[in-house]
Formats: structure tokens, C-alpha cells, sequence
């Protein structure tokens, strides 16, 4: 594990910790006075805190951490005054397996306890099988920038037939990973290399910053500048 602390001038943002690995992230912040907003990230994610979720035409409040699926548009407002996210991997995490998940958190408070150990919880979880051809095609994605028809092509599959295999085990099409690799690229690079969100944005294929920004809102539901905490723990491998 490695530990990253940003700069004092980089301490406005709303973000406070977040733990990092392979196939999970869990970002804490101050929450009091969030306002609404919308999101639709292609990972299965857990919110923790006290709040009111909308999803599917119904709202719902909760204070016990609650799961969503990946793909899923909803909405969240935060009421607490720590709130917490932590976005799962489909390609690792059955959704059956992330709403036990969610279940076993009952008792993390954000703002008192330690991210790590809600980290160590999630991945002590069994990893699930996945079509070998879809991993695969995510991997050519993920590490070759492979776009959706080569990635298709690499495992053996037509463009249509890897959308209806993604959707329907993992929940999100394949383009939507794709875009998620090209925001976690710049993430990382503000993250880790200490680049400026311009920069980030740059290096990882985005125009501009502001398309990295109506990107991580879209998918994320926040600015880019709101996944930037100040102090981060890294875990490269599990």
C-alpha cells in the first residue's frame, strides 16, 4: 500500500480520503449541503451515509448503506455530514455479492471509521466467473485503447453480440467501459502523477478539461476536482 498526500493548495475539494485498487475504489468526503445529482457509473457502487436515493421513478431514503447496479441511472442527495461511495468492478463483483456487501457495512460510519478495513472487507468477497471472451475484449480496452470493434474482433465476437453479452452479465455496454477507462486514465494521472486536471485530461484522450468534466459528471454524478482527496492509499495489487 502506498500513501499520497496532495498539496495544501489542492484542499478545497469536497473529497477528503479514498482507497484505490485494482478493481475497487472507496472515496470519502464532507457531504453536509450536497446538492442533488445525477449518475449512471458503469460500476456496481455502494453509497454510504444518510440521504435519499431516486431511481426507476421511486424515491427512497436510507441511512444504512445502500447498493446499486452498475448502469443504473439514479440520484442521490446526502443529508450526513460524511458521506462515502465505493464502486465495485462488475468484472469482479457479482451485484448478489455487492448488496451483502452493503449489508456487512451496516455498522462504518464515514467520517469515524477507517476506509482500509471496509477496503479489506471487499476484497476478502469470492471473485465471480466472467465469459473469458468479454474479458478479453475489456482487457484489449482497457490496455490497448482498443475501440469497440477491435475489442469485439480481438475476442472473436461481432460488435453487437459483445454489447449483448456485456449488458447482460456485467450491466454496462461496452462503450460506457470504455469511457470509464478514459476518465479513471486522467483521474489517475491527477491522482498519482500529480497532473493538473488540463493535463490529466489531455494524456488520458479527453479534448479538453471540460469534456473530462461533463464525462465525470455524467458518470459520476460529480466534477472532476471532487475525486481529487488530498490523501489517497493505493493498493496495486490484491
Amino acid at each position: 500500500m502506498r500513501t499520497r498526500e496532495r498539496p495544501a493548495s489542492a484542499r478545497h475539494v469536497a473529497a477528503t480520503t479514498a482507497v484505490i485498487g485494482p478493481w475497487l475504489a472507496l472515496s470519502e468526503a464532507r457531504t453536509a449541503g450536497v446538492t442533488l445529482f445525477e449518475r449512471r457509473p458503469p460500476l456496481h457502487s455502494i453509497v454510504l451515509g444518510e440521504g435519499r436515493l431516486e431511481r426507476d421513478g421511486s424515491t427512497r431514503a436510507f441511512v444504512a448503506p445502500i447498493a446499486v447496479p452498475a448502469g443504473a441511472r439514479h440520484r442521490v442527495e446526502l443529508h450526513s455530514a460524511f458521506g462515502c461511495v465505493a464502486y465495485l468492478d462488475p468484472r469482479r463483483y457479482d451485484f448478489a455479492e455487492v448488496a451483502r456487501l452493503a449489508e456487512r457495512w451496516r455498522g462504518f460510519v464515514p467520517g469515524r471509521d477507517d476506509l482500509r478495513e471496509a477496503f479489506g472487507d471487499a476484497l476478502r468477497v469470492e471473485r465471480r466467473r466472467v465469459d473469458p471472451r468479454l474479458l478479453r475484449a475489456i482487457d484489449a480496452m482497457e490496455h490497448a485503447d482498443a475501440d469497440v470493434v477491435s475489442a469485439a474482433a480481438r475476442a472473436g465476437l461481432s460488435e453487437s453480440r459483445l454489447a449483448h453479452l456485456m449488458t447482460r452479465e456485467l450491466g454496462p455496454p461496452p462503450v460506457a467501459y470504455r469511457t470509464w477507462f478514459k476518465l479513471r486514465r486522467a483521474i489517475e494521472g491527477a491522482l498519482v502523477a500529480g497532473l493538473d486536471l488540463t493535463e490529466a485530461a489531455h494524456a488520458a484522450g479527453f479534448a479538453d478539461s471540460a469534456h473530462l468534466s461533463r464525462t465525470c459528471k455524467h458518470l459520476l454524478g460529480v466534477a472532476p476536482a471532487a475525486m481529487l482527496p488530498p490523501t489517497v492509499h493505493r493498493f496495486d495489487e490484491e
